[in-house]
């Protein structure tokens, strides 16, 4: 029964879309035809466009049908392997023990540590995943870019 209404339905939006454009179109002539500049070549103007706009649609309703049928059954695509714990542990530098540690906690957050090494005058940064019951230290794939000044005053005012 609901196959019979919505295809009822469909036949319905369908005739009413052709009675729109059939009156659309019948609108556009007749006030083309009214003007007298444009009443020579407007009848004739307006059955062209048509017949132009007509065979465009065939050709491009045709070549969708030609790709479709040409390439409609090709699976071509190489989907990657499901990410594991060991993958992200090489991405994120710590062990698989400590992903799936990760993935388990209800509450991890990423910091980052910044501390004056006076031995070397510079700001070390690193990386700390703090996890519900224990942290890591670890590296992301893409570095942090460090600003070129050594003297400790200067890199307070430095935002990264």
């Amino acid at each position: 029964m609901r196959k019979i209404l919505e295809a009822s339905i469909k036949a319905v939006r369908l005739l009413l879309t052709c009675v729109a454009w059939i009156v659309s179109a019948t609108h556009l002539v007749m006030m083309l035809y009214q003007d007298p500049y444009i009443r020579a070549y407007s009848f004739l103007t307006f059955t062209r466009l048509i017949i132009i706009g007509l065979m465009i649609i065939l050709l491009i309703v045709t070549w969708q049908k030609y790709n479709y049928h040409r390439f409609g059954k090709l699976d071509r695509r190489k989907f990657p392997q499901p990410v594991t714990a060991d993958n992200m542990g090489e991405i994120f530098a710590v062990a698989g023990e400590a992903v799936e540690e990760f993935q388990l906690s209800t509450c991890l957050s990423l910091e980052l540590v910044r501390e004056y090494d006076s031995e070397s005058d510079r700001i070390i940064e690193r990386f700390m995943m703090l996890a519900d019951t224990s942290e890591y230290e670890i590296s992301l794939p893409y570095t942090v870019r460090t600003p070129s000044v050594s003297t400790p005053q200067a890199l307070e005012n430095v935002a990264v």
